[in-house]
This record gives structure tokens, C-alpha cells and sequence, in this order.
């Protein structure tokens, strides 16, 4: 009986031990993000990127146009039915938000997160930015498995989490959390559809779900290292 015991103790024992090495740490999450979308060597590589993005709200035709520049340069402009209706413009350091209610510049932290997730490949800058990740745990996105990673910024003032396919390593949604005029407001995407372009994959396909609602954006089109100048990114 002390042997049967003993067996099934050190089976138990394998068993957790097992488990915990088929369970890959944040870090190696990363790398294997990193690595699915088609590695270090060709995102470092990348100096600018245009997005060019198309979608259809209530009848209106929404266009987007995303551009990125190294080190942290970024824009967003939306398009409704040919007039524009909201503008991000960071320049590395402040961020500009201008819409039909008004225009605004943001600084410190709330500049800091929204500069960190509108980087080029951000994950590649995490450990060089001291921004901390762990990981959460197993979570079920659209009913698939996936790792879920909470990030935080070095002065601990802006949170928010990832998602990657267990199977694929891919990125299947980001979930940030900022506060607005009504309070805290939570804003999702949803990633799929992955294609390759330049040897690089993107999501062709990404949900929004904000509190104004879901937004199904398509990617029409992805433009790497075009030029894109410094002054595209003027914070006024």
C-alpha cells in the first residue's frame, strides 16, 4: 500500500510539473508573438507603416487612415461619409485629440499609454520602455484558448491587457480602460483574419467594441516604409 502510495504521489507530482512547463511565461508569449507575425529581424526593419481601414456604421461609410512612425510617432484620422470627424496625432510625447466636440492635447500618463500601444510594434520597446507584463492566466476569446497578459506602464499609472492565440501565438484582442467625461470607459479589439504583407502578418479583420458600440473595421490595405515624414505627426 506504501508503494502504491508513493507511485501515486510521484505521479501527481510529474503531473503538476508537467503543467507548469507546458505553460510559457509572459516573456516567451512575447517571443512567440513576435516571431508568428514574422520576427524581430523584419519588424525592426520597418520604419513607417500606413493602414488604410474601411468600415460601415449605421449606413455610414467610415474610413481610416493609421500611420506609424519610429520611434513613436503616430496618427488616426476617421472619416464619415467624406468628412472627418476625429484626429489623433502624437508626436512622441504629447497627443492631439481633435472631433466635431472639440479638440483637446493630452500629456503624462494618459499620453504616455496611448503613445506605448500606437508604437510600432510596441511589444518589441516593453522591456526598453519598463513597461511590466505578467501573466494572467488561460482566457477564451471568440472560443479560442489564449493567454492573457495584464501590462503595466514603469510608473504604474496605465494598465492594460492582451490576448494571444495558444496555438498560433497570434493576437487575438487588446483591452484598454481610460477614464472620459461619464467615468471609466473600457474599449476592446478583436483581431483575426491574419495576412501576410512585405513578410509580415497583420489582421485584415478587427472589431471595436466601445461604449458608443461594435465597429467591424476591414483592412484594405497596408503600406510599409513610404516615406512618411516627421511632420505628419505635429502635435498644435
Amino acid at each position: 500500500m506504501k508503494k502504491i502510495g508513493l507511485i501515486v504521489g510521484l505521479l501527481l507530482t510529474m503531473g503538476h510539473w508537467v503543467a507548469a512547463q507546458s505553460t510559457p511565461t509572459a516573456d516567451e508569449i512575447l517571443a512567440n508573438y513576435i516571431t508568428a507575425i514574422g520576427g524581430k529581424e523584419a519588424l525592426m526593419k520597418v520604419t513607417d507603416l500606413t493602414t488604410n481601414m474601411s468600415s460601415d456604421m449605421n449606413g455610414n461609410a467610415i474610413i481610416v487612415t493609421r500611420k506609424q512612425k519610429t520611434p513613436a510617432m503616430f496618427s488616426m484620422v476617421i472619416n464619415a461619409n467624406g468628412m472627418e470627424v476625429m484626429k489623433q496625432t502624437g508626436n512622441g510625447t504629447n497627443v492631439a485629440m481633435g472631433g466635431m466636440q472639440g479638440s483637446r492635447t493630452l500629456d503624462g500618463p494618459a499620453a504616455q499609454q496611448m503613445t506605448m500601444m500606437n508604437t510600432l510594434f510596441p511589444e518589441l520597446h516593453y522591456a526598453e520602455n519598463g513597461v511590466k507584463t505578467t501573466l494572467v492566466g488561460p482566457e477564451k476569446v471568440d472560443g479560442k484558448d489564449t493567454y492573457k497578459l495584464s501590462h503595466t506602464t514603469a510608473d504604474g499609472a496605465a494598465t492594460w491587457t492582451d490576448n494571444f492565440d495558444v496555438t498560433t501565438g497570434l493576437k487575438v484582442q487588446s483591452v484598454t480602460t481610460g477614464r472620459g467625461p461619464q467615468g471609466e470607459m473600457k474599449n476592446s479589439m478583436v483581431y483575426s483574419d491574419y495576412k501576410d504583407t512585405g513578410g509580415i502578418k497583420f489582421p485584415m479583420t478587427i472589431v471595436q467594441q466601445s461604449p458608443r458600440g461594435p465597429m467591424t473595421m476591414s483592412v484594405d490595405n497596408v503600406k510599409i516604409n513610404k516615406g512618411l515624414k516627421d511632420s505628419d505627426f505635429t502635435v498644435k
